[in-house]
């Protein structure tokens, strides 16, 4: 193992004492867990406050650099003031703070921007003490971080700057200094200095989820939650009961020297797999840092050298031994994270889900070359284990190999599958084989999936949506569920990512005689007091089945993984943003399979949900205080209300979409006319009638034409989609319903000509004489009380001559329309 360095000697605080505790009265403190204190110089750990589940522990630790003894000192006395803020020696440095500390978290990202600054003032050769310098001096710094930085990072340095101006009388070193932006608002100080224009136009700089992607991701997740999930939870609880298949471990505990002494023994001995070429997010080159831990612990464990960016120091340490055997050549390129050799497997579109025939013979030619190849072994177990027998084929690394994507069912129990099963077994026998052990070796075992929901196939037949399933698919199934359950609920009940992931078992309750769920209020709220959201029954199912989901014993989003003994693998919390793309990512690549629409690729984030269900919600009449109270703006209502409004301010995508709705709706509206026409009744009157009966017309004789639509004529669906193409600029009215041509509207004659055929002028419609006009016999009761009103006016024996013209004028274009009516009616 690499040592990792000693630290250099630091200076001593003359501000705070070496003994004291870093978490002080301010803080809700656990019982039995040790508290850091001043003098500890690595790392802060918050182990003993509460850590809000969608933090990961390794973000719940403010860590110090150890390279420069004065910037340590500096950076544990702004992290200690900061969450001490009515400690007794800020008080006699006439430092005054809000008695609420902040969390840990953004101590944690003060410290790493100071940091930041304080490395690039000595790069720079400024004045150590950052109190010297002018607001000149930090414009220039956050210039330049603007050429590498967006505006969120920019306005996360204002904020670190500002925070170490509140506290500078406490810090050694530096002299005290006021705001270098005088008060202005961080977000525009930033934008100001990225020049970059206000993007949404709200106050607001969270944007929302277009409109092309939310609705379909709504719907995907609740086919996952309603129609999926019962089939993949009942078959993993049948697995878990199934002992032939439940995974066994037998893995021992093994200290950490222990571990690290593998580790050095086994890269004397073998080659480092890497990324054979770029892999989800990972680099052609790069160690694969989970295979690579398999391998050395004989698949007792894949967190060897960490997980992800989560990586403390010791396992740092192995990887820096890993990357020096790796830049002296010693590596071995391998696909995906299976653990053997990468290969020159070809890309496969599948034709049909069993391919037979000309396709089987074809597939069976591809495997023939592929084996003929001396380059390519056939993967083969390791040892015996639930799966199989020690030398035993792979067959599920095995396919992905022969294909590196679009995976076939190549070894299916059929007369094909067990032929080509033949031909591996010749290639096993000749001894062209590589070993693979760890948890690779039972992942691909496949099972039948009998009874699980149908769906609708791309031939309109409806056929299940699984027939089959490894461990590895299943484990993507639920991590599937639990992303749509997330979705889901963020989705419909204006919750924060911290509030989603602090729900708990048995959380749905009544609030007010509605349902509601309760949970943790975490933002601004160091209490982290319990509150109820008002949720709606899909919501509360959607979290009836996070709760069988989750094998945590109090949270419902948390690990995937069963307890092993007394403790839990995994955590509470999830990393929202992961799921999300996951499920995207996932919903487009099985799209055969499950039926369920494309969704289009965008950025989505937890943090978006609440905007865009908030620009929804707020078309409604009284939204502002329903949205205050959901969203939990309630408290500061007394003062502003702001927040709130500038959350449901629509924005363009959105407004285009409601437009498109409003299209939609005048579809359905259309419904019952059309059923009317086609009995062979006049269902309008009016200058436009001729033509929309004609439009009708077409849609009738092409439901009839249509053998398919003929037989969905009960279905309203399929008469809205053509309504809707039929009618692609209708507008409803409350007079008439205006079947929308510039070049036919009188309305357009208002307006000048540079202005004209954009939309409807409905203040200047001319219902009774534009060619666009039809009245229906739900406008009818408008018309005759109109047509009333005047005859009894023009009567009037007081009203001037002129007065009385233009009465008799309005009552003749009124006129036009009411006889049409009573036509109709003396007709029938």
């Amino acid at each position: 193992m690499i040592p990792t360095p000693a630290p250099l000697p630091a200076p001593v605080s003359d501000v705070f004492g070496d003994n004291e505790p870093v978490f002080g009265t301010a803080h809700h403190l656990l019982d039995d867990i040790a508290v850091p204190v001043f003098s500890d110089r690595r790392s802060w750990p918050g182990d003993c406050i509460r850590r809000p589940s969608n933090r990961p522990k390794a973000m719940w630790t403010v860590y110090f650099p150890l390279d420069d003894p004065q910037r340590n000192l500096q950076l544990r006395e702004t992290a200690f003031a900061l969450l001490n803020p009515t400690h007794r020696v800020l008080r006699q440095a006439s430092v005054f703070l809000m008695a609420e500390p902040p969390s840990l978290s953004t101590v944690t990202q003060v410290c790493r921007k100071i940091n930041t600054v304080m490395k690039w003032a000595h790069a720079h050769e400024w004045p150590a003490d950052l109190g010297q310098l002018s607001p000149q001096d930090w414009q220039e710094f956050l210039d330049e971080q603007a050429r590498d930085n967006g505006v969120a990072v920019l306005r996360h340095f204002v904020h670190a700057v500002r925070r170490l101006a509140e506290v500078s009388a406490a810090v050694t070193g530096i002299s005290g200094f006021t705001d270098p932006w005088e008060g202005e608002a961080a977000v525009e100080v930033a934008r100001r200095t990225a020049d970059v224009v206000e993007k949404y136009g709200d106050g607001l700089s969270t944007p929302s989820i277009p409109p092309s992607t939310w609705w379909p991701m709504l719907r995907a997740a609740w086919t996952y939650i309603h129609t999926f999930a019962p089939d993949v939870l009942d078959l993993r609880d049948s697995l878990a009961e199934d002992p032939k298949i439940t995974r066994t471990s037998g893995a021992t505990r093994t200290n950490s020297e222990e571990l690290d002494e593998k580790v050095s023994k086994w890269l004397a001995e073998h080659a480092v797999p890497v990324h054979a070429k770029n892999w989800k997010g990972a680099e052609a080159g790069a160690p694969v840092w989970t295979t690579l831990s398999q391998l050395i612990t004989d698949g007792a464990s894949a967190c060897l050298f960490g997980r992800g960016n989560h990586v403390n120091g010791r396992q740092k340490a192995r990887r820096d031994m890993v990357l020096t055997a790796a830049a002296e050549g010693r590596v071995q390129p391998i696909a995906g994270r299976d653990g053997i050799a990468a290969t020159n497997g070809q890309t496969y579109v599948p034709r049909s889900r069993r391919p037979n025939g000309r396709e089987a013979k074809e597939l069976d030619q591809v495997l023939a070359n592929w084996l003929a190849d001396p380059g390519n072994r056939v993967p083969v177990r390791a040892r015996d284990d639930v799966a199989g027998a020690a030398g035993t084929p792979v067959y599920g690394i095995l396919a992905r190999h022969v294909f590196q994507q679009g995976k076939a069912d190549l070894f299916a129990r059929s007369a094909t599958g067990r032929r080509r099963r033949t031909m591996v077994a010749e290639a096993v026998a000749a001894g062209r084989v590589t070993p693979v052990a760890g948890e690779a070796t039972h992942r691909y075992v496949t099972i039948d999936c009998p009874g699980f929901a149908l769906v609708t196939g791309p031939d309109g037949e409806p056929r299940p949506w699984r027939t089959t399933i490894t461990r590895r698919e299943l484990d993507d199934e639920l991590r599937m569920i639990r992303a749509a359950c997330y979705c889901f609920v963020a989705g419909l009940s204006l919750m924060r990512d911290s509030e989603i992931q602090e729900i708990e078992r048995g959380a749905l309750t009544t609030y007010f005689g509605s349902p509601a769920v309760a949970s943790r209020k975490i933002k601004r709220d160091p209490s982290q007091p319990e509150l109820f959201w008002w949720v709606i029954e899909p919501v509360a199912e959607a979290l009836a089945v996070a709760e069988r989901l989750s094998w945590h014993p109090s949270h419902l989003f948390a690990t995937l993984r069963p307890p092993t003994g007394k403790q839990l693998v995994g955590r509470r919390g999830i990393e929202a943003g992961y799921d999300i793309d996951f499920f995207i990512e996932h919903v487009n690549a099985d799209r055969d399979r499950t039926g369920l629409p494309e969704i289009p690729l965008a950025h989505v984030r937890p943090h978006m949900f609440r905007r865009t269900m908030s620009i929804i919600a707020g078309r409604e009449p009284d939204s502002e205080v329903a949205l205050g109270l959901q969203l939990k703006h309630a408290a500061r209502r007394a003062l502003a209300n702001r927040t709130t409004v500038n959350y449901g301010q629509m924005d363009a995508q959105w407004a285009k979409e409601f437009d498109h709705e409003l299209e939609w709706a005048a579809a359905r509206k259309l419904v019952d006319l059309l059923k009317a026409r086609r009995d062979g009744e006049a269902v309008a009157v009016g200058p436009g009638a001729a033509r929309f009966h004609a439009r009708l017309d077409n849609v009738i004789g092409a439901m009839d034409t249509d053998a398919r639509l003929r037989a969905q004529v009960a279905d309203e669906r399929a008469q809205v989609t053509l309504l809707h193409a039929e009618f692609p600029d209708f507008h409803l009215g409350t007079l008439n319903h205006c079947m929308w041509d510039a070049g036919q509207a009188e309305c357009q004659n208002q307006l000048p000509p540079d202005q004209r055929g954009e939309a409807p002028l409905i203040g200047a419609c001319k219902p009774a004489r534009c060619r666009n006009s039809t009245v229906t016999r739900a406008h009818a009761p408008v018309w005759l009380a109109e047509e009333e009103d005047l005859t009894a006016m023009s009567k009037d024996p007081r009203l001037a001559p002129p007065r009385r013209e233009a009465v008799l004028i309005e009552l003749a274009d009124v006129q036009r329309i009411t006889r049409a009516f009573k036509d109709q009616k003396g007709g029938h």
